[in-house]
């Protein structure tokens, strides 16, 4: 059997122990275990080993380097599986490494893909007005599976979703103000919401809820739109000027009676 001949401090790295062994043969080795493994172990000199528990000792004490970065990596925040993969590979440990440090941090319920998932949505939930697609979508990028990811949703009541789309949306109708017509208007706010991760259902209900806004803003933004079509053609005169206009202001999506009513108005409308 092997036998441990010496065990030391290991100078160039905290908490472990650098242990000597000799193999039946009379050839020495050196592994370095961190102190868990030796007081689990009960290692001192003296103690003699099977080839199984040097071999074992050997893969642990390789295994628990990955396993301490994995650690210090989750001292900042929780992560998922597949992040902790890539910042493990990143810190240039090998396979057997990894997956002794990814094995251990499950069974110590370290990691754990659903709770992670239900921390970083909840997390966005509160401090930001992301919908629940947006979400999904940036959990998906965290390595986190479709199932998973998905049941987040749970957690968003339809009053919070209809909430954090209310606030989102009043930070962008300036967007939209004085610029567009309100079917226009409407259509950009809605691709804004489905964006930032709500359904047509929640966009529809808090767009229906700024009608009165949309409706006003299309009489100045078609005010606007106008002075902007009346100076690039201004060079016309009678109805081609007129039909010009009107034109420009309907490919702008504005409705044709609202545009004849301002033509009315400020030119007299489209005359023969």
């Amino acid at each position: 059997m092997a036998r441990i001949t010496r065990i030391q401090t290991d100078e160039t790295e905290r908490d472990f122990f650098s242990i000597e062994i000799r193999d039946p043969e009379g050839r020495t080795s050196r592994v370095s275990v961190h102190e868990d493994i030796l007081v689990r172990e009960a290692l001192h000199k003296g103690l003699e080993l099977s080839a199984e528990q040097v071999e074992r000792i050997r893969r642990e004490a390789s295994g628990t380097r990955a396993y301490n970065a994995g650690l210090r990596y989750l001292a900042h925040r929780m992560h998922s599986v597949f992040e902790m993969k890539e910042y493990l590979k990143k810190r240039s440990f090998d396979v057997r490494q990894i997956d002794y440090a990814i094995q251990r941090m499950l069974d110590e319920k370290l990691l754990d893909d659903e709770t992670f998932a239900n921390s970083f949505a909840r997390t966005r939930i509160q401090t930001s007005t992301k919908g629940p697609q947006l979400i999904y979508r940036e959990l998906l990028q965290t390595g986190v599976a479709q199932e998973i990811a998905a049941r987040t949703e749970k957690l968003f009541s339809i009053d919070e979703q209809i909430a954090h789309a209310r606030k989102y949306l009043a930070k962008h109708t300036s967007s939209v103000k004085n610029k567009k017509s309100s079917a226009e208007a409407r259509l950009v706010l809605a691709r804004l919401l489905m964006q930032h991760g709500y359904s047509r259902e929640i966009s529809n209900h808090v767009l229906n809820e700024i009608t009165d806004f949309l409706e006003e803003n299309e009489k100045n933004a078609l005010a606007n739109q106008a002075e902007k079509a009346m100076q690039k053609y201004k060079k016309f005169t009678g109805r081609a000027f007129a039909l010009k206009v009107r034109n420009f202001l309907y490919h702008k999506g504005f409705p044709l009676d609202a545009i004849d009513s301002f033509l009315h108005d400020r030119i007299g409308g489209i005359n023969d």
